[in-house]
């Protein structure tokens, strides 16, 4: 390198020190240690007696080592979250009948427990063609329950809730299968036009089909060790955009969007509004290529901005394996930032949000980077789990390769979870390993999703496992800190209120950040109600919401431990 390059290289260094420097100054001091609490799997003590397979076979499917998704969701109004889990599938070609390859829908009794309704659900999957992937959750059609929307390998399904406990499928009828090309992994539900609809966005994988396989031996011949194929092998995707169109019926916009322009190899999915215009935007973590990050135009387009934003790729510019993610504040400046996880020895990222569209690397300034480079993760959240008015991160571990020991033997396929909790300072730190013994099982884990199953203020964590039984963590030893649950309904907006952004005013003057979403992590879905941590504060001072339909409502003097239902006003205030 010559002595201009040299500058050139010092140059850009020491302007991004100065700007280390300056974001670190402008946040509060450290958070003193939170009260001590652990976790434990409350899982068969509530009646959650679920076992995923995936069907795992020789010949190394690609579609059997994904999948596992969770959903949060109450699909019968009753107040109380329950819970769906989705199976894998002896052949995605054939007619789902083993029993063991059924989905599971758990109803919460509200009383401590779950019990299994699948049978009566319509949700079993149960004698239709598929391997489920990802699930995403929200009311499509504005009548006051909860749908389902499943990807597969093959035919998506998408499931009407019918409003008595039971769901039909209207598939067909929507317009929502995507037949084209058959490996799909994530959806989310988002009004991306402010129109009070609902729409639909699907992540595809990559391009792979049955015949295909034969060609696709990966691993090592000789001594007879194949393996799952890494991405690079195969081709990427666009993306999908179905648009509500108010009749039970969707378009697919796909190309008009502007989403046919670009081809990745989509897995999880997240959604905020970054710049503060009005329309939620939506991010993409891809498995070794660029992320997408899809500005929202206004016009029913998107421009698909992530290299200009600076959350393509990390610092070093490598692609890595983007695997599930996550879209939240963490920082409580009011602007949503980005966090993705991947695989060993490439380090979870975190971009913060820098303000007028430019997110910034921060995976090492925050801890992250050193924290997380010996571990592998799939889906993950930001949740205030500690109620301290900081979102800390919880993921589920585990490598791809259920063989990976057999090319990579101090590269682990199992893990455990990890809970990386925020100092309030820009900086986490690993608090896994004080979390009792039941966070320390190690799996498969595959879906993640957190909900308050009580409505106690404290959020539950429920994870699946390929092979093996689902997790819920619960807590104990509860940190003395206060809370506020929101629960929105839209009438100018769409009646869940996705989209919609809540800003909190304490009495110390802090201000805290969150929007509406179900979709989190990869393949899962979480509570939709928006849940605040306020540490030991017990004022209130403001509670402000934007509604996607542009509607301003603030509420003052709120009080604190509560579960608040907000019914969007029929005009501005």
């Amino acid at each position: 390198m010559n002595h201009a390059a040299n500058k050139r290289t010092w140059l850009k260094l020491s302007a991004w020190i100065l700007c280390l420097a300056d974001f670190q100054a402008s946040l509060p001091q450290a958070r003193p240690p939170a009260s001590s609490f652990f976790l434990v799997d409350a899982a068969n003590s509530v009646g959650l007696n679920f076992k995923q397979n995936n069907f795992a076979t020789s010949e190394k499917y690609p579609f059997e080592t994904l999948g596992g998704a969770v959903a949060v969701l109450d699909y019968n109004n009753d107040g109380a979250q329950d819970l769906l889990f989705l199976n894998g599938s002896p052949s995605p070609t054939h007619l789902k009948m083993d029993p063991r390859s059924l989905n599971r829908l758990y109803r919460n009794t509200g009383k401590g427990t779950f019990v299994d309704v699948t049978q009566t659900s319509g949700l079993s999957g149960a004698g239709k063609k598929g391997y489920p992937q990802g699930v995403a959750t929200g009311d499509y059609d504005n009548d006051g329950f909860t749908d389902v929307y499943i990807t597969n390998f093959g035919d998506n399904i998408l499931y009407h809730n019918n409003r008595d406990g039971t769901f039909s499928d209207v598939t067909q009828s929507a317009g929502v299968a995507m037949r084209d090309y058959p490996f799909k992994a994530s959806a989310c539900w988002v009004d991306v036009d402010n129109d009070g609809l609902l729409d639909l966005f699907v992540t595809r994988y990559f391009r792979w089909n049955f015949k295909d396989n034969g060609g696709d031996y990966c691993g090592e011949k000789k001594p007879g060790w194949r393996t799952y194929c890494a991405p690079d092998v195969f081709k990427p995707l666009p993306n999908a955009l179905f648009k509500n169109n108010g009749n039970g019926t969707f378009t697919d916009v796909s190309e008009k969007a502007g989403l046919n322009k670009s081809q990745g190899k989509g897995m999880g999915v997240a959604i905020a509004d970054y710049d503060n215009d009005g329309r939620m935007d939506i991010f993409v973590a891809n498995d070794k290529t660029p992320n997408f990050l899809y500005h929202n135009e206004g016009n029913g387009a998107f421009k698909e901005v992530a290299l200009r934003a600076g959350v393509s790729a990390n610092d070093s510019g490598v692609m890595v394996s983007g695997m599930g993610c996550d879209f939240k504040d963490y920082n409580n400046d009011g602007l949503p930032d980005i966090f993705y996880t991947v695989l060993i020895r490439q380090s979870f990222t975190l971009f913060v949000n820098q303000g007028k569209g430019f997110f910034q690397d921060f995976t090492f300034p925050s801890n992250l980077g050193v924290l997380t480079s010996r571990h592998s993760g799939w889906s993950s959240k930001f949740l205030d789990l500690d109620n301290d008015g900081w979102k800390d991160l919880v993921t589920a571990g585990s490598h791809v390769i259920d063989n990976i020991q057999l090319f990579e033997p101090d590269t682990p396929y199992k893990e455990s979870c990890f809970y990386y909790r925020n100092l309030g300072n820009g900086k986490f730190e690993d608090l896994s390993r004080g979390m009792g013994p039941d966070f320390q099982t190690v799996g498969a884990f595959r879906g993640l999703a957190a909900g308050d199953f009580n409505n106690d203020g404290s959020l539950e964590v429920v994870t699946s496992r390929l092979g093996d039984m689902p997790v819920f963590f619960r807590k104990k030893g509860e940190p003395p800190n206060h809370w506020l649950l929101v629960q929105l309904r839209g009438t100018r907006s769409n009646r869940d209120a996705i989209g919609a952004k809540i800003k909190l005013t304490l009495g110390s003057s802090q201000s805290l950040y969150e929007h509406v979403t179900t979709a989190n992590g990869i393949y899962s879905a979480c509570d939709k109600r928006v849940h605040f941590g306020l540490g030991r504060e017990t004022r209130i001072v403001s509670l402000e919401i934007r509604w996607p339909s542009g509607t301003l409502q603030r509420l003052e003097n709120v009080k604190p431990n509560q579960l608040m239902t907000i019914r969007e006003p029929d005009q501005e205030e």
